[in-house]
């Protein structure tokens, strides 16, 4: 049997985007599919996050880690007809020599013995250091194909999955396989007119930061703090809303400005237009955030109308593109 193991250093990499860590599940099939390997499955480490935490100094208050099993979000039936899969503690029995490749990062050491022991890796074939960030997963995949026990480390690219482009078919393949549990689904219905409302995803918490690790994206959160102030948001949601007749809202949000919100509603309540406010837990503990991030994915992708965020597609935020992907069919969406 030959397997591929996907790992990160656990007590550094954090993360509380439930999408983001969904399209590198998406990678991890797309890769263990290509080179027809038994795909270890990975765990999802989160770090339940506040808006109302955020500091002037610009940083997230982090006061701890989740894990949380995939298992427990996911259909794994749904996985397992598309990749061959087991579980972590089902590898970790296997107690294998495995070989390990390991991208170079200044804040990220190399493997260190404590992993192995963690993960059951009793001996390492080989250590190599690449540079495997290139969005051609595949070509670099492909020089690892003889390796029977392979490990991934400090895979943690956020980016979305920008191979659709080249590789659609595998790519809609792949995504249709990623449903949640159906309890997520039976909680998630509300009394709401799908076709004549529509979602609003109004991301905002995220541009408080005001961060950026180019200039590219620098400028592309200024654009999207001025299209997503209030007034030009609600003059968007209006045009939207009169030129398809549309009588409600239902506004996906992680905006924790009460004023900001109440503003909002105001404005579209004197155009006699009901606003339905979806917003994340504000009690910071992770499992009420999740379940209220993917309940909101499975009731916005319902709305046949969507108004996403500034941008394009391959630009727009992971949350949104879920949702749009979530339920292709009878839907039309707009970009700000």
């Amino acid at each position: 049997m030959s397997y591929i193991f996907f790992y990160e250093n656990y007590d550094i990499y954090k993360t509380e985007q439930l999408c983001a860590s969904l399209y590198r599940l998406m990678e991890t099939i797309l890769i263990a599919k290509h080179l027809k390997k038994i795909l270890v499955l990975p765990n999802f480490y989160f770090t339940p996050r506040n808006n109302e935490l955020i500091t002037s100094t610009n940083n997230l208050c982090i006061d701890r880690m989740e894990l949380i099993d995939i298992s427990n979000i996911l259909q794994m039936d749904k996985i397992k007809e598309i990749c061959e899969c087991i579980s972590l503690s089902e590898y970790m029995k296997l107690k294998v020599k495995s070989t390990i490749i390991s991208k170079p990062n200044d804040d990220i050491p190399l493997v260190k013995k404590k992993y192995h022991t963690v993960y059951g890796i009793l001996e390492i074939d080989k250590q190599i250091e690449i540079d495997y960030s290139s969005l051609d997963l595949l070509n670099f995949a492909n020089r690892y194909e003889s390796c029977t026990h392979l490990i991934i480390h400090n895979y943690n690219r956020m980016g979305n999955p920008l191979w659709c482009k080249s590789n659609k078919i595998n790519y809609y393949k792949i995504r249709n396989s990623i449903k949640f549990n159906e309890y997520y689904y039976t909680k998630a219905n509300p009394v709401l007119d799908f076709d004549n409302t529509l979602m609003v995803h109004w991301r905002r918490g995220d541009f408080k930061l005001s961060q950026g690790d180019t200039e590219e994206t620098i400028a592309y959160y200024k654009k999207y703090n001025e299209l997503s102030s209030v007034d030009n948001l609600s003059k968007n949601i209006l045009y939207r809303c009169l030129e398809n007749n549309l009588k409600s809202v239902f506004l996906l949000t992680n905006e924790t400005n009460d004023e900001e919100l109440n503003r909002l509603t105001t404005i579209l309540d004197g155009f006699n237009i009901e606003t339905i406010v979806y917003t994340a837990s504000l009690d910071n503990t992770f499992l009420k955030y999740l379940i209220t991030d993917i309940c909101g994915i499975i009731i916005g992708s319902k709305c046949k109308y969507q108004l996403h965020g500034y941008g394009h597609y391959d630009r727009m935020s992971q949350y949104g593109r879920w949702i749009i992907e979530e339920n292709m069919e009878n839907k039309t969406y707009f970009l700000e």
